[in-house]
């Protein structure tokens, strides 16, 4: 008789290999993403240095030159847009953050659940309406309405999508606060003022600065809805630029958005740096 075949036994790799290889797959995935993302910006840094043919832009690089920064500098009509741009998105962030914040709250604290339903359908529409809609929109109730376009009009444009931006930042921040410590509060003979003023405000600090901050940068960087509502006299920095690529862009363009990418970083760092100090100081005192 003959011996039983014996199956030799399947090798299978093991747990730690199988982890290694998934996370090389995500390190690898993240990087050409990060290329994907960041390489238009380093080409546009990169070109913001290129001495151009005739005052012109050109896909080779000719010659390394510094002019371009100083010409963005000095150039009256990309210093206007540039105000302009600044003015408009810090008051628009301005009334996103009070009213948003107002909204995120009544999102979850609102004893009604038919109101927080109503809230939460409004913010919702502010968000998906396309830009295109609401700028036209927006575009023809001023014409008919006989409202002058101006600063005004334009901060009245982009505040809606900032809006709702900020109310749902409040509100996922306001999900995760413990309600037993306003309870507390309420026992200990503190108001709903005081409640408000002295335990919920600050554990909101964080999530209404970084809402702020996003409906800074959305309200900066729109160009749909700006485009409808610019003017010759009220004109801001993305609608500039767009206009610019369509006759030749030049390098000072590149060098433009070169300087305000590197100021929105270190507006950034900034506050990032800021509100870290201030936790660690309060987490101190408490």
């Amino acid at each position: 008789m003959t011996a039983p075949l014996v199956q030799a036994p399947v090798r299978r790799p093991s747990v730690r290999a199988a982890r290694l290889a998934t996370a090389v797959a995500l390190w690898v995935w993240y990087g050409l993403a990060a290329v994907f993302l960041f390489a238009p910006i380093a080409t546009a840094i990169a070109y913001s240095f290129n001495e151009g043919v005739a005052g012109k832009q050109t896909s080779a690089f000719t010659g390394f030159s510094w002019s371009w920064y100083a010409q963005a500098f000095t150039d009256p009509t990309v210093r206007q847009a540039t105000e302009t741009s600044l003015r408009v998105a810090f008051w628009a962030a301005v009334i996103a953050v009070v009213i948003g914040t107002i909204l995120g709250f009544e999102l979850v604290r609102n004893p009604s659940r038919v109101v927080r339903r109503l809230l939460a359908g409004l913010t919702y529409i502010l968000l998906i309406v396309p830009e295109t809609v609401l700028g036209v929109s927006l575009l023809l109730f001023y014409t008919q309405t006989r409202i002058p376009l101006s600063e005004f009009t334009l901060v009245a444009a982009l505040t809606p999508p900032s809006i709702s931006v900020v109310a749902f930042v409040v509100r996922a921040r306001m999900l995760t606060l413990d309600p037993s410590v306003e309870d507390a509060a309420a026992d200990l003979g503190a108001s709903r003022l005081a409640t408000l003023r002295l335990i919920v405000l600050p554990q909101l600090v964080p999530a209404i600065g970084a809402a702020a901050l996003i409906a800074y940068t959305f309200a900066f960087d729109n160009v749909v809805i700006a485009n409808f509502l610019s003017t010759p006299v009220v004109n801001v920095l993305t609608v500039y630029l767009y206009g610019t690529l369509q006759y030749g862009a030049t390098p000072a363009v590149y060098a433009t958005t070169t300087i305000v990418f590197l100021a929105t970083i270190v507006v950034l760092a900034v506050a990032a740096t800021l509100l870290r100090t201030t936790l660690r100081l309060r987490g101190r005192i408490r």
